[in-house]
């Protein structure tokens, strides 16, 4: 039994899947249930639970063999945040999986994770490292750039919301973006093979885009002619130093997007890739492409049930 904690996400999703595709049952800890409605099936068991919550955890740990932890409390949006999602939630899942007599543990990190980072989240992914490490289980951690899904998503719901896309920033920086379902299978490559077993493992795409490409490409997806707005770098130094104390997510994503628009964004060397060379290469156009598909069967979908009626 592996439990993948953080198992609704883009991500986690993902991954219960590749692993209930290859016959491994699976158990995913989340808050609620009705966020793993699409996940339910053969080979899946929900446990609700928070990572917060010790005692939660040691029920859903019962049985278990291995933990893939891809919990993250980015921008403020939980309580505490980072800090007591992502630091003390993981130390709290290490800990349970001790207890329980597990001896896998795969933690889904941040790309570039360092203490001197000048983003909370990646001071926070460190630190859960060196929990995991120092933890005596056999360990893999898994750095990823910034997921292309993500961004797709974030810049496609402005256009659908406004007809347009606002960027923060300049928008002219190349970002390394990461398909989720790359990823995904580095995940499950790790829980089944001893190969990554103590090792950190940086995952990217085989792309580096701007956000104004990335931007441009979504509008000319939806067919929509208006240029890409931009937020301005001094209004984002701004916003992230005066609302933090009031407005703390805004200051968050503020501050990322200065990091996102004035630091290496890139990643110079591959090193999951270089480890497990077989695993998929996915592209803005394999996204886009499928993306097109799935609306197209939805659309002759709703045809059909029209003609029906």
């Amino acid at each position: 039994m592996i439990l993948v904690a953080g198992g609704t996400g883009t991500l986690g999703t993902r991954v219960v899947r590749a692993l209930t595709e290859g016959g491994t049952p699976v158990r995913v800890l989340t808050r609620d249930a009705g966020r793993a409605s699409h996940l339910s099936g053969q080979g899946v068991e929900i446990s609700v639970g928070d990572v917060r919550d010790p005692g939660a955890i040691g029920h859903a740990m019962r049985g278990v063999t291995a933990v893939v932890s891809a919990v993250q409390g980015f921008a403020g949006r939980e309580p505490a945040g980072a800090q007591a999602v992502d630091l003390d939630g993981n130390a709290n899942l290490v800990q349970a999986a001790l207890a329980a007599g597990a001896r896998r543990f795969v933690l889904v990190s941040a790309a570039s994770a360092a203490a001197d980072s000048p983003l909370e989240l990646r001071r926070v992914k460190h630190h859960a490292e060196q929990s995991v490490m120092r933890s005596g289980l056999d360990w893999t951690v898994i750095r990823p750039t910034v997921y292309l899904e993500t961004w797709i998503g974030i810049l496609g719901d402005m256009i659908s919301a406004k007809g347009q896309v606002t960027v923060f920033g300049r928008g002219n920086n190349p970002i390394n973006f990461v398909s989720v379902r790359d990823v995904a299978a580095l995940v499950e490559h790790a829980i089944r093979s001893a190969v990554s077993a103590g090792a950190v493992l940086e995952i990217g795409g085989p792309e580096d885009l701007t956000l104004n490409a990335l931007a441009s490409s979504l509008l000319a997806r939806h067919r929509c002619g208006r240029p890409v707005r931009h937020v301005p770098l001094p209004v984002l130094r701004t916003i992230a130093a005066l609302l933090r104390p009031v407005k703390p997510t805004l200051a968050t994503l503020a501050q990322f997007g200065i990091v996102m628009d004035t630091s290496d964004m890139t990643l110079p060397v591959d090193s999951a890739r270089a480890t497990v060379p077989d695993l998929p290469v996915t592209r803005l156009t394999d996204l886009i492409a499928s993306d097109s598909q799935a609306r197209q069967r939805q659309g002759r979908q709703g045809h059909g049930a029209e003609v029906s009626e």
